[in-house]
């Protein structure tokens, strides 16, 4: 589906209320959502989900706000970003009213390749929320630098600052789990 298909399933949306058009979109884009939402929770997938569909909810009842300068999928990010920093900010809100309470971390399966994912979300823990997005939108997204500002409304200059805090804090915690690049 092209740019010029979902403007033309926007434009059926908002004329016509046809919600068989706004699912044709939310098709589209909910796979990408949910795997930007996994990276932010850190794997968190029923929270994920959670937020993916306030995300669509919010791009639903905001559609008349989309004015098109931007594609849709620039747009739909940017409400998935608004959405996680709501919810982080409610949580810190709650996390603060319950000082003191402790989540017991679970065990980690045995399986190698279950351990390398638990390994993934453990270094991106150790960027900030900031890092983690523009990582999660230029190489797991794989947009540009220009359309990651765009996404999370921040200076080109940022994101590229971001992205290379991002890869040395990674880069340390990899040579430290002794992971290697092989050829």
């Amino acid at each position: 589906m092209s740019r010029n298909e979902d403007i033309r399933l926007i434009a059926r949306c908002l004329l016509t209320d046809d919600r068989r058009a706004y699912t044709r979109l939310v098709d589209k884009y909910h796979p990408p959502v949910v795997r930007f939402f996994l990276n932010q929770t850190l794997g968190d997938a029923m929270l994920s989900d959670d937020l993916a569909q306030e995300t669509f909810v919010r791009a639903y009842t905001h559609l008349r706000s989309f004015k098109g300068l931007s594609s849709f999928s620039t747009w739909i990010f940017r409400i998935a970003y608004r959405v996680f920093y709501d919810e982080m900010r409610a949580r810190r809100s709650r996390a603060e009213q319950l000082a003191g309470w402790e989540c017991a971390e679970s065990e980690p399966p045995g399986d190698r390749a279950v351990e390398r994912k638990i390994d993934i979300y453990r270094a991106m823990q150790l960027l900030s929320p900031d890092e983690r997005a523009v990582v999660q939108l230029y190489y797991m997204e794989d947009m540009a630098v220009n359309r990651v500002a765009d996404v999370l409304e921040m200076p080109s200059g940022t994101v590229k600052s971001h992205l290379m805090r991002a890869r040395q804090k990674l880069e340390v915690y990899l040579e430290k789990e002794d992971y290697r690049y092989e050829e």
